[in-house]
């Protein structure tokens, strides 16, 4: 990739909501915005059954998925991958109910403990309080669970579930396939949307970003936003690489987190998804700087502050 190919920072392109052909019998299913709960999927297709990566989150958009996949399936998806435990990549498993579900030890562990998040949901995105209301909607969790490596075989298509420490989320899943170089990442990417570390660490997610970097991995399809390549993930560890310097000069200065959030300049950043996300995830590197036990982010102080930091701005 010359110079003049490589993405740049600052340009923030569109995207449709769309199935996208990446290799024969391998597609993604992408998403328009990439924004809070709108997640991608992945689909392998097999001669005598397929595979889905990821079940979306309210049932139109996975049935949305399901009727895209059905158009270009040979056969029915038998297998459903999930990245890691988040509602928007998980609770439309229901609709997968009655096939092979594989995820993470922890994967199912954290689906077990959270239970339906509807209510919460609903309180901080109204606009899906309808959808979340369908009776249908159940939490299903992965039948099949690995630790820290599985191979799949779709067909002769090695297909290689891989566990990273604690990035996004403690439990998230690279499903890698080495022959066509493609690598559906889950959310320990984003691309041109504001990732978010409310139950993760930020420098923990930095050295996920050196495991993708050692991946022979040539497309990558992360969890929000469009198709991209090692440059965009060199893109998104610009992002932390700006919010984790700026915060630890205010942390080394004894500034509150408060202060150190309003202070925090984003620069091109700014112009990505839903950037009033750095509150958690400065609050997070706080917590990362200071070495204490891992804990839940106060998610009421969260979202007030998300409130104030978009008012300062006038946004």
């Amino acid at each position: 990739m010359t110079t003049q190919d490589a993405p740049r920072v600052e340009v923030v392109p569109a995207w449709e909501t769309e199935m996208v052909e990446l290799a024969p019998g391998v597609h993604t299913y992408v998403q328009a915005t990439g924004g809070f709960c709108i997640s991608n999927a992945g689909l392998l297709a097999g001669r005598r059954s397929s595979v889905a990566v990821d079940a979306l989150f309210v049932p139109r958009m996975t049935r949305a998925f399901l009727d895209a996949a059905a158009r270009v399936l040979q056969s029915p998806i038998e297998t459903l991958v999930n990245t890691h435990h988040h509602v928007d990549h998980t609770l439309g498993n229901h609709l997968f109910a009655g096939r092979t579900i594989i995820g993470h030890d922890l994967t199912r562990a954290e689906m077990q403990r959270t239970g339906n998040p509807a209510a919460r949901i609903s309180a901080i995105a109204p606009h899906f309080a309808q959808d979340l209301a369908d009776p249908s909607i159940s939490i299903l969790p992965p039948n099949v669970t690995y630790s820290e490596r599985m191979t799949l075989y779709v067909d002769d298509r090695e297909v290689q579930l891989i566990h990273v420490p604690t990035a996004h989320t403690i439990d998230d899943t690279l499903v890698y396939l080495p022959a066509e170089k493609l690598l559906f990442a889950g959310d320990v990417t984003f691309f041109y949307v504001t990732p978010l570390a409310f139950e993760g660490s930020i420098l923990g997610w930095l050295a996920a970003l050196d495991i993708l970097d050692g991946m022979d991995a040539e497309r990558i399809i992360p969890g929000h936003g469009p198709v991209g390549t090692p440059a965009h993930t060199a893109l998104l560890r610009g992002y932390f690489e700006t919010l984790r310097d700026q915060a630890r000069r205010c942390y080394e200065a004894g500034d509150p987190v408060e202060r150190a959030i309003m202070s925090i300049d984003l620069g091109p950043y700014a112009a990505w998804g839903e950037p009033e996300r750095i509150v958690p995830n400065v609050m997070r590197l706080y917590q990362d700087f200071s070495g204490v036990p891992w804990a839940p982010l106060d998610l009421t102080a969260s979202g007030a502050l998300q409130r104030q930091w978009l008012a300062a701005r006038g946004r």
